[in-house]
C-alpha cells in the first residue's frame, strides 16, 4: 500500500515507461458532483493504482500526475468512460486547474442541432 496526497490509500505497480514503452491510462470517474476517483492501467491489464474519492477533478489529476510523474512522460485520460486523449504528465502536475476545465468542456456531449 502507498499513500497519495492527503493520506489516501492506494495500490502502486512497478511500471516503467523506459522499460516497457507502455502508455498508462488514467480512468477518472465522477462518483458525486464534487468527488472523483481514478485508476491507472497499463495496456489492457487490471488497474494497478486506485484512489479513494478526491474532492475535485483538479486534485484527482494532480494526484495521478504525482503517482506517474517519475515513471511516465505522457498519459491517456478517460473521464466517465469517454476517451479525452493524451496529455503530458507535467501538465497534470503543473496546471491541473486549467486542464480540468479543458477536460470538462471536452467531455460535454455535443449539442443537438435545433
Amino acid at each position: 500500500m502507498v499513500y497519495g496526497q492527503g493520506g489516501v490509500r492506494g495500490i502502486r505497480c512497478n511500471l516503467s515507461y523506459r522499460e516497457h514503452k507502455v502508455l498508462p491510462l488514467v480512468e477518472i470517474r465522477r462518483i458525486a458532483p464534487d468527488f472523483y476517483t481514478y485508476s491507472v492501467r497499463a495496456g489492457h491489464g487490471d488497474a494497478c493504482h486506485t484512489e479513494d474519492a478526491l474532492g475535485s477533478l483538479e486534485r484527482c489529476l494532480n494526484d495521478a500526475g504525482d503517482s506517474l510523474g517519475h515513471y511516465f512522460p505522457t498519459v491517456s485520460l478517460c473521464l466517465d468512460g469517454q476517451d479525452l486523449g493524451c496529455y503530458s504528465v507535467q501538465r497534470l502536475l503543473l496546471t491541473p486547474i486549467s486542464l480540468a476545465a479543458e477536460l470538462l468542456v471536452k467531455a460535454q456531449p455535443p449539442a443537438l442541432p435545433a
